[in-house]
């Protein structure tokens, strides 16, 4: 039996198999898929001959599955997950207007999820999804993403958000705030928050970035307290700890609640927020009215604070 054959026979048995792999039992196997537990035995032992491999190792008491076996199980449970994202991708085109937006924990914490509201006033369904990876649009339930970059994005369909500013934040019970003017950050006695990610990847989100860039030398420099999340890190500047560097619709919120106080001046990054998905995605009218609405959401968020600076 050649290699497409082959495929082909798997591709059939995949629900037996992946039911097997899932039950470990024949028996079991047969009443998932509603058929006789002697109907899984015989198309198990077809597909043995089949393909000159033994599947199973079967005694009275046990259903043991060969390296083989576990193999092939494994992709055809992944096979039938895969066939299920598709479906439910296909029922909410079909029969809702849901969006399922995949986004960053800190953007939805700090600017998405408090604006959903405004997006159930216009009967825009958004169901968002925390993710802080690259959303694989085949694997992933999600239709849509935000990301954070210097985009675009190969092989996916990228629409470009925003452009974004780093601008340090305070509490403004932190010593030095008050004045805003930028002198706390020369201060020798400052201490300074970063975000772990932003340090070391290529987004320009860095102390040793925004210092480049307003011409501060600092030698050596190194944030005093680093956090996995950005959202994390801004709490903690909240709560007094010291300085932290905001971004473009992570700090708005908070600095028009009083939260947080400008320091120094903002400055524009090469990196920016982009909407991405697959280009099937990109042709319905969800995806227009969802990119609509987040153009106008970003827009009324950055205008209503720093002079619109951000």
């Amino acid at each position: 039996m050649d290699r497409n054959e082959s495929i082909a026979k798997l591709v059939q048995a995949s629900p037996m198999l992946a039911a097997i792999g899932e039950e470990i039992s024949f028996t079991k196997a047969a009443e998932r898929l509603k058929v006789d537990q002697s109907a899984v035995s015989h198309r198990i032992r077809s597909l043995e001959d089949a393909l000159g491999h033994t599947l199973f190792d079967r005694t009275t008491r046990q259903l043991r599955m060969t390296e083989i076996g576990e193999i092939l199980c494994q992709t055809a449970i992944d096979s039938l997950a895969g066939w299920n994202t598709a479906l439910d991708k296909l029922d909410r085109s079909r029969s809702t207007n849901l969006i399922q937006l995949s986004l960053p924990s800190s953007l939805a914490m700090k600017w998405l999820i408090p604006a959903l509201p405004n997006a159930q006033a216009i009967n825009l369904d958004i169901s968002v999804e925390v993710k802080e990876e690259a959303v694989d649009f085949q694997a992933n339930e999600a239709d849509a993403a935000i990301r954070f970059g210097p985009g675009p994005y190969p092989g996916l369909h990228s629409s470009h958000l925003s452009h974004c500013w780093i601008q340090p934040v305070a509490s403004s019970n932190y010593p030095g705030s008050r004045s805003g003017d930028g002198s706390l950050l020369a201060n020798s006695e400052t201490t300074f928050l970063a975000d772990r990610r932003g340090e070391t990847d290529d987004t320009d989100f860095s102390w040793n970035y925004y210092f480049s860039k307003i011409g501060l030398v600092k030698d050596d420099f190194k944030p005093d307290y680093q956090f996995d999340r950005a959202d994390l890190m801004l709490q903690a500047v909240i709560g007094g700890m010291g300085v932290g560097l905001g971004r473009t619709l992570l700090v708005e919120g908070d600095v028009e609640a009083g939260y947080l106080k400008p320091v120094g001046v903002s400055v524009r990054m090469r990196a920016g927020y982009w909407l991405v998905c697959s280009a099937s995605f990109a042709e319905t009218n969800r995806f227009e009215r969802l990119l609509d609405w987040l153009k106008s959401e970003i827009q009324t968020t950055t205008e209503k604070s720093m002079g619109g600076s951000f």
